[in-house]
């Protein structure tokens, strides 16, 4: 009997995907064609790590730390092996992970939306900000791995809920972890879907309040589960003290205790309250009996968050950067970051901040498309983007305008908001509804096409690259933004170190180092004879560290 011809409506799905991803690419290739115009230092170290990758050096963070997971270096380093080891393939990595991410998106999306709400959400992906393309080319694809993360944390988790899904469990389970190892971007999507879950009705809020206080537990787990939370509760009020501006310092009994670092105060009582939490959910479950259902789940959790906990406790190098802000630091810091960082976040400015030709008066057709959605009805996507800048603010995050970057996951839920809004006017209205998608529409497009405008060719960095190539130089210094780009443009044929910012290989400054006569690159122009190259009169000396910039 000759096979059964496949029902169209099993190859649907693969084609709609494939129509999705196909999008996304085509959309991205003139900027991608054009990758080097944006093109920097931290993008080349990832591309040297994946160099390494193929000699035999397997890292698990970003050089120089020990946080930041990289597993886009190990499909660059892939990629490196089948096609000439250049920026367009690093970048094309990139681009081929936000299109696996954009068809995950779309299947969650169409699960909890109507089709039609995938399709337009998918059209605000692709023709999305310039700040939203050039981190979906970018080099260091840590914006785009949290996207793949959360739309996987989101997709299992909505199917365990719906279901019962014991494999959607631990697919957001696994999905969690991974966030984790990647970036501390997840912890936006952790507080959302815990935010969305809560039932407010009254019988909700009646279940919660009994599970919080956890009558139905063994008096000595009921009293040690209080204690841990009480103190958890502490450190909140003494965190929003010090945010306040009202810290203080004593030392009782000789000890000094000091309340004046909010973000300080509010990660402890994080730690403090999910031990707490962990406790109780741990009480209950060998109580009935029922942890060995949980125990599938966590150790997916544990197989995605095992490259982090491998790579602390076998690389060296400083943990992620803590943040610290008051009160007063946030006031002084929310006019540049309503004048600057939320205009390059929505596009009205370019992700190098200047502004763009699109007038500011185009935000009333975003703001028209985000009130709609938010009068609809909300869902986790609408949690998400009211909590994410919350979180982002208290937390300190933000340094300068180029502190958008860590808004980007809004990115996640920014598309879909516009999708639900412009279905319902479509739903009120047929022409007013096609009429706000097309101006929204027309509205990225056009900040896309300016900014591509605007790209132009790096004529310095291509000067030195060329006039290095014609030398016999072969070990030189120079900024941290302009070293490891002409490391990773010669192919490290030369080895630049910084002289500046972090080191973040130690054997590339080493070999400069032991070469008193290694040149410090300055600057060039587009011809050749105008590079400048000088002795480095410091040669051997310690090169001076400045904040991390990651």
């Amino acid at each position: 009997m000759p096979p059964a011809a496949p029902r169209a409506g099993s190859r649907t799905p693969l084609l709609t995907l494939a129509i999705v991803a196909l999008a996304i690419v085509v959309a991205r290739l003139p900027f991608l064609l054009h990758g080097s115009r944006f093109f920097d230092s931290d993008e080349a170290v990832e591309g040297l790590m994946a160099r390494h990758v193929l000699t035999g050096e397997f890292p698990l963070f970003l050089w120089g730390q020990r946080y930041k997971g990289v597993p886009e270096v190990y499909l660059t380093a892939a990629a490196f092996r089948v096609w000439p080891a250049g920026v367009i393939t690093l970048k094309a990595v990139t681009l081929a992970c936000a299109a696996l991410y954009a068809c995950v998106n779309f299947h969650l999306v169409a699960r909890l939306f109507p089709r039609r709400v995938a399709w337009i959400a998918t059209a605000f992906l692709i023709a999305g900000p310039p700040s939203l393309v050039l981190w979906t080319l970018s080099g260091s694809a840590d914006i785009v791995m949290t996207l793949i993360a959360g739309a996987s944390l989101l997709l299992g988790f909505s199917a365990w809920q719906r279901t019962g899904s014991r494999a959607g469990l631990m697919l957001a389970a696994a999905s969690l972890g991974f966030g984790l190892w990647i970036q501390q971007y997840i912890l936006y999507y952790v507080a959302a879907l815990a935010a969305a879950s809560i039932d407010w009705s009254p019988e909700g809020r009646a279940w919660l309040r009994a599970r919080a206080w956890g009558a139905d537990l063994p008096p000595s787990m009921r009293i040690a589960i209080r204690l841990v939370a009480a103190a958890g509760f502490v450190y909140v009020g003494l965190g929003l003290m010090a945010f306040a501006g009202l810290g203080f310092a004593v030392t009782p009994f000789g000890l000094p205790v000091t309340v004046a670092d909010p973000q300080k105060m509010w990660w402890i009582a994080a730690g403090l309250l999910l031990i707490a939490a962990a406790g109780s959910i741990v009480a209950r479950l060998v109580r009935t009996h029922t942890w060995p259902a949980w125990i599938a789940p966590v150790l997916a959790f544990l197989a995605g968050w095992a490259p982090s906990v491998a790579g602390r406790l076998l690389s060296d190098g400083p943990g992620a950067p803590r943040a610290r802000m008051d009160l007063a630091g946030l006031v002084t810091a929310l006019p540049e970051f309503t004048s600057v960082a939320l205009p390059v976040l929505f596009g009205f400015r370019s992700p190098a901040t200047e502004w763009l030709a699109v007038p500011a008066s185009a935000a009333v057709i975003i703001v028209a498309a985000v009130a709609i959605s938010y009068a609809r009805r909300l869902s986790v996507f609408h949690v998400f983007a009211t909590l994410t800048p919350c979180l982002f603010l208290i937390s300190g995050a933000y340094i300068d305008p180029q502190s958008y970057r860590y808004l980007m996951p809004l990115h996640a839920a920014l598309p879909v908001i516009y999708a639900t809004g412009i279905d319902a006017a479509l739903r009120g209205n047929r022409l007013a509804g096609t009429a706000l998608l097309a101006a929204l529409l027309s509205v990225f497009v056009w900040q896309q096409a300016d900014w591509y405008r605007r790209l132009q060719p790096d004529r310095e960095t291509d000067a030195i690259v060329d006039c290095l190539k014609g030398s016999s130089v072969r070990l030189a210094r120079a900024d941290y933004w302009l070293s490891y780009k002409l490391t990773f443009l010669t192919g490290e044929r030369v080895i630049v170190a910084p002289t500046n910012g972090v080191d973040r290989y130690p054997p590339y400054t080493a070999a400069v180092r032991a070469e008193p006569s290694a040149p410090t690159i300055e600057s060039a122009t587009a011809l050749c004879g105008d590079v400048r190259l000088k002795p480095d009169a410091t040669a051997g000396a310690p090169s001076p560290q400045r904040p991390e910039n990651r």
